[in-house]
């Protein structure tokens, strides 16, 4: 769903046209650019398609266990739990 963003550039002010959907806010207030990639187990459909965590995330509030893999902080507290019980 397309959605307008003012845009500030010196003493001009206008309004761009942006598609898809707004990105959400972090926890932390800044701006998303990435989700969480934690599986809840969840399926849906009838692919039986796995839900992921989908918790909007900033650069600074994520933690990246492999390549391509973002953790919000409570999912990233939990896979650190389950490496040390692994040892």
């Amino acid at each position: 769903m397309p959605y307008d963003v003012r845009v500030r550039i010196g003493d001009n002010v206008g309004w761009l046209r942006m598609a898809g959907r707004r990105p959400r806010p972090c926890r932390c207030g800044a701006l998303s650019t990435r989700l969480c990639d934690w599986k809840t187990g969840a399926t849906t459909g009838k692919r039986l398609k796995t839900v992921t965590c989908d918790e909007p995330l900033c650069d600074c509030c994520t933690s990246s266990p492999a390549p391509d893999k973002d953790l919000c902080p409570t999912h990233a507290a939990q896979w650190k739990a389950r490496i040390e019980t692994k040892r």
